[in-house]
């Protein structure tokens, strides 16, 4: 390992990163959608096949008929949603929530994702994990793609050796666009076509970031505010 170079931050993607909510989600929105009096439901794979792309597009991708009732009915779909996830949230991949723990007493932990924002805060909030993150941003509060989240959040934080952890090629691409390096979680939705770094399980990744990062230590080296939802928001 000691011609590694340690990262000063691990960035994580939410959705088929670190969680699964692909379940309630479709339920959510096919409540909706019945209300709607529209005829198409969404499947499981269907979500998870637009993990990564803001709320609007998703809803653009799964349900092109809609049209230009889409900016109409965003609203009601976000709100079944979010009354399905209330009612049952997502799963935390397997090795995620002690990965995290661990992994925070060695590195500084970021959260960026294209997710509406109180989607990122029930995350938080149903996950117990909001005291791993010294910050996180998403679509839905700072309005901005990934890679101007991620530019954001390094010059926020004075960031240079940050690693963007995601599972898709749009995350690869958006990491890249940031200047930062990117690692595949090959164990969520997407796939990327020969990663330099890519792991099969989160219990993979957190052995692999902890050799690098030798033993544990108190972070405390970051600069800016240490609360979710600070960047751009």
């Amino acid at each position: 390992m000691s011609g590694l170079i340690t990262p000063d931050a691990l960035v994580f993607d939410l959705d088929g990163t670190l969680w699964d909510a692909a379940v309630p989600t479709a339920c959510g929105w096919n409540r909706a959608l019945e209300h709607l009096g529209v005829d198409t439901r969404v499947t499981v794979e269907g979500i998870r096949s637009v993990a990564g792309t803001p709320f609007a597009g998703c809803v653009q991708i799964l349900v092109p008929e809609l049209g230009a009732r889409t900016r109409d009915v965003l609203g009601e779909i976000d709100a079944g949603q979010k009354q399905a996830m209330l009612e049952s949230a997502g799963e935390l991949f397997p090795g995620v929530e002690g990965g995290l723990r661990a992994l925070a007493k060695q590195y500084p932990l970021f959260l960026v994702s294209n997710c509406q924002d109180w989607y990122l805060e029930l995350f938080l909030d149903t996950s117990g994990l909001r005291e791993c993150f010294t910050g996180s941003d998403c679509n839905g509060c700072s309005g901005l793609p990934k890679d101007g989240m991620l530019r954001h959040l390094s010059q926020e934080h004075e960031l240079t050796r940050a690693v963007y952890v995601g599972d898709t090629a749009g995350d690869r691409e958006a990491s890249v666009a940031a200047g930062m390096e990117f690692a595949f979680a090959g164990y969520g939705f997407g796939s990327v076509s020969e990663p330099v770094l890519a792991f099969g399980s989160f219990d993979e990744l957190r052995e692999y970031y902890a050799g690098i990062g030798g033993a544990e230590t108190e972070v405390t080296s970051v600069r800016g505010p240490a609360t979710s939802g600070s960047i751009g928001g």
